[in-house]
């Protein structure tokens, strides 16, 4: 009698390095992990990128971005058209890490190193972003930051790219804001809809500067934002100007007019119809300028707004002069009024 194994789907079996289960299971996406399943199994077998996003219903350059993360981790080597494994290489970075090792350090050394490992808070010039391999390096080696990415690639709701994880880890290690409060600013930016890798290292460099570095001081200044956004929404509908999202300027002045002076609904279109009247249209300077003299005078409320032009109008008549209590004229003569209208 014969006696055959059968295994089943084991009988046709293919090799996975063990480093993509150890190091990279965890960091590559999904569609960097289909991509290299599909290309060992067909080891052996000629294909074009074209054949791999046909199979597994891809784009190109989605499967080309994925053959690059996998050349750039040193998983495999592409030369010629020919992929093979690549050849175990020792970098830069690895050398200086194991003569430093390898170097005793002194207490003169340890009081010179020392600087380097505080975070001072403070961003005085723009850091450059991490390298690729710097980055996958602190990924495989700190799970933290493994979770920062992940979890921004949660909130995003897609595989965050190579330059956008490298941005996060430039904040994370070069403005020093911790994990918890990048996650913090990750999660405010998406709720205004601001996904934009470039407005969230701005806002984090502000944050860095502003030493927002802790949960508390972060809930604060989301807080402040919010505030500061919902009144910029308020002077949009009470001016009855055209629904959009408010710019930094318009944040703080309206900030000034609802927060700062307490102004009322009605203060605030009295000021914006004096502005229509006399410049045929709005101008945010002119009407803060208005309020502002306003502010200054303890004027608040629409009787005291005709009370004092009324009093002006009695001194025009008794002096010849005029004075309004948001002295239009001498607003005009400013160069405000002339960068506002360019």
């Amino acid at each position: 009698m014969e006696y055959k194994l059968n295994l089943g789907s084991w009988n046709s079996v293919f090799a996975v390095p063990s480093d993509i289960v150890d190091k990279h299971l965890k960091l590559a996406g999904a569609v960097q992990l289909k991509v290299l399943l599909w290309v060992l199994r067909h080891a052996g077998d000629g294909f074009t990128v074209e054949d791999i996003a046909s199979a597994l219903m891809m784009q190109p350059a989605d499967v080309r971005d994925s053959m690059l993360y996998w050349t750039e981790t040193g998983v495999i080597c592409i030369d010629s058209g020919m992929i093979s494994p690549s050849e175990p290489t020792v970098t830069v970075t690895e050398k200086k890490e194991e003569a430093e090792k390898e170097e005793p350090v002194t207490s003169e050394k340890a009081e010179e190193k020392e600087p380097e490992k505080k975070r001072s808070g403070k961003v005085l010039s723009k850091p450059v972003k991490p390298d690729f391999k710097y980055l996958t390096k602190r990924m495989a080696e700190n799970e933290n930051i493994a979770f920062l990415m992940k979890t921004a690639d949660e909130i995003f709701g897609r595989i965050t790219s190579d330059n956008e994880k490298a941005v996060l880890l430039m904040i994370l290690e070069s403005f020093g804001l911790p994990e918890e409060v990048i996650i913090m600013l990750l999660r405010y930016t998406a709720e205004i809809g601001k996904c934009n890798i470039r407005y969230i290292e701005k806002t984090a460099m502000n944050w860095a500067d502003d030493e927002i570095n802790t949960v508390m001081l972060a809930d604060q200044r989301i807080k402040q934002l919010t505030e500061g956004k919902n009144a910029a929404y308020r002077i949009q509908n009470i001016l009855g100007t055209e629904k959009h999202s408010p710019t930094d300027k318009e944040i703080r002045s309206a900030q000034r007019w609802i927060q700062e002076w307490k102004f009322s609904d009605e203060m605030i279109r009295r000021a914006y119809e004096i502005c229509i009247d006399s410049k045929t249209k709005y101008i945010p300077g002119y009407v803060d300028s208005i309020l502002e003299r306003w502010n200054n005078s303890g004027i608040s409320t629409l009787e005291q707004v005709e009370a004092e032009k009324i009093k002006a109008s009695k001194k025009k008549k008794n002096t010849g002069g005029y004075e309004a209590t948001y002295d239009i004229s001498a607003y005009e003569s400013t160069s405000v009024i002339d960068e506002e209208e360019d």
